[in-house]
């Protein structure tokens, strides 16, 4: 069958051509302001302007008629409301027209299913970065599942107003590029990870207040060795946290050379496959709207006219994906991202010794910087939920040189494989959720709570691995505890999430000194967590 996609949810507006084995055609015409960044009314203009056109290249390019097409498919969102709803009149109307079905595509997903047709990735953890979006991406259980994101402004966004602060206008991601290349001075800039997502916000700040006092190319090669670290970091998690070992590279930023040899130099190291989707199609494009389209109708889905209103806000993990059959979502509990673990003994106790790694992909003085901090708090914050009465390992050692922690093994299993093993082990759920709340009335945050980070010893519960907590912790670093925990069920136990969540709220809620405090600031993390 032939699809026919029409892309428009920002500044671009492509049609592009598809069967089964290729790609077809593909025309794109994008918007460029004279000033400033994307301004939705005067781009849903411009795609006004040029859809007809584009439509009628793409089908000379591949000398197609309407009538050899079987489906038009379009980005129903997430995007820009003017945009969106540009495309999405042309493709009711050509299906109209022509007495075809038409189909509204989730844009990530398209991303995604371009990059898998063009270089045979099977079943890829995807580190999708574009203007709006900033994402870790992966299937489990019948969906696309959001694995990481960013909690403030996609990266795109960011380095297009960073180069706006510079005078460098739209787009200003390839001028970064080329500044950062000349520059060989690492500024230290915020580096913001909190288990899988990231944020951005407090980078530009900081880059900002740079200008005039370092120079340009300086400050651009600190934003890409810091923001693209913190990328890189938190894939590699991605791929420990699932087990697979194919990697998929997309969206506008993903055409960054620099980004693209540290996912290569990542991958290398570590035993993964990267596939890194061609240039060309990393931008948006109607290529990859159709392909994606192609796929949900080839699966059964079915759409009429009047469920394609478009959706501003539409996440990928809404959508149904059958067609591709992954094993079900991990935790590696004896190998991380960041460390290595090994069984020792200390003074004839059991103990395992942890040790932070130095990645390669990673600039090396930023490297020895996250190592270092990380241990160190590691270690106190270890040393302070002890204190406290929270049940921790015992820490035996601390090597500050070698970047190390000995400590008490725990010889009991993890969350993640007690869930399953026993389906729905919600007492352990409850003493988890009275857990947190005693830690966080000490003013303590673990930073990175997942199944795999949460053990269970004969009835009782402990945490391990509180590097990226705080002492003296805010109630909005509680409620990232929360949240990371309870969308880590959403993404390993889809099925359960419901009964793991309303649980270990209700307990948590029972205890905590401040959850009216904390469940506001929880909504707020949650609305973030979207496409803005």
């Amino acid at each position: 069958m032939k699809v026919l996609g029409l892309e428009g949810t920002a500044h671009t507006v492509s049609a592009g051509i598809v069967d089964e084995k290729s790609i077809l055609s593909n025309v794109s015409s994008t918007y460029i302001p004279a000033s400033g960044g994307i301004h939705p009314r005067e781009a849903a203009i411009h795609h006004a302007d040029k859809i007809v056109p584009v439509i009628k290249e793409a089908f000379e390019q591949c000398n197609a008629t309407p009538d050899e097409i079987s489906l038009v498919a379009f980005s129903m969102g997430p995007g820009l409301g003017p945009c969106l709803r540009v495309v999405a009149t042309a493709a009711r109307a050509f299906s109209i027209k022509y007495n075809i079905p038409v189909i509204g595509v989730n844009h990530p997903l398209g991303h995604v299913e371009i990059g898998r047709k063009l270089s045979g990735a099977k079943d890829p953890v995807m580190l999708y970065i574009s203007g709006g979006n900033t994402q870790v991406i992966a299937h489990e259980n019948g969906s696309y599942r959001v694995l990481g994101e960013t909690m403030d402004i996609g990266l795109g966004n960011m380095l297009d107003k960073f180069a706006r602060d510079l005078g460098i206008p739209f787009p200003g991601g390839p001028v970064i590029e080329k500044l950062a290349s000349r520059g060989d001075k690492l500024l230290e800039l915020p580096y913001s990870v909190k288990g899988m997502d990231t944020s951005f916000s407090g980078i530009y700040t900081a880059a900002r207040n740079l200008i005039g006092k370092e120079s340009s190319e300086n400050i651009c090669y600190s934003v890409q060795e810091t923001t693209f670290a913190m990328l890189v970091e938190v894939l590699e998690r991605a791929l420990y946290y699932t087990n697979k070992e194919e990697i998929l590279l997309a969206g506008g930023v993903a055409r960054n050379d620099r980004l693209r040899d540290m996912v290569h130099q990542m991958s290398a190291s570590s035993g993964y496959r990267a596939y890194l989707t061609d240039k060309k199609y990393c931008m948006d494009n109607g290529a990859m709207i159709a392909q994606a389209g192609m796929l949900m109708y080839l699966s059964g889905q079915r759409q009429d006219i009047m469920d394609t209103r478009v959706n501003q806000k539409f996440r990928i993990d809404e959508v149904s994906v059958p067609w591709i059959k992954s094993e079900e979502t991990r935790i590696n509990d004896r190998r991380g991202a960041e460390a290595s673990i090994i069984d020792t003994e200390f003074y004839g106790r059991k103990a395992i010794k942890k040790t932070r790694m130095e990645k390669n992909y990673r600039n090396a003085e930023l490297g020895r910087r996250i190592r270092n901090e990380r241990i160190r708090n590691e270690f106190n914050l270890l040393f302070k939920l002890k204190e406290n009465g929270i049940n921790v390992p015992v820490i035996y050692d601390f090597d500050k040189y070698d970047y190390s922690l000995t400590m008490e093994k725990i010889e009991g299993i993890t969350l993640n494989k007690l869930i399953n093993e026993n389906n729905l082990p919600l007492d352990k759920i409850r003493s988890l959720g009275i857990l947190l709340a005693h830690m966080h009335n000490k003013l303590l945050s673990h930073g990175d709570l997942n199944p795999n980070n949460i053990m269970v010893r004969e009835n009782q519960i402990y945490l391990i691995d509180p590097s990226m907590g705080s002492v003296s912790c805010s109630i909005e670093e509680m409620a990232d505890d929360i949240f990371l925990l309870t969308e880590s069920f959403k993404s390993l136990f889809s099925q359960f999430s419901q009964p793991l969540e309303k649980t270990l709220i209700e307990s948590y809620s029972e205890v905590s000194n401040n959850y009216i405090e904390i469940a506001s600031v929880l909504d707020e993390i949650r609305q973030r967590r979207r496409y803005v």
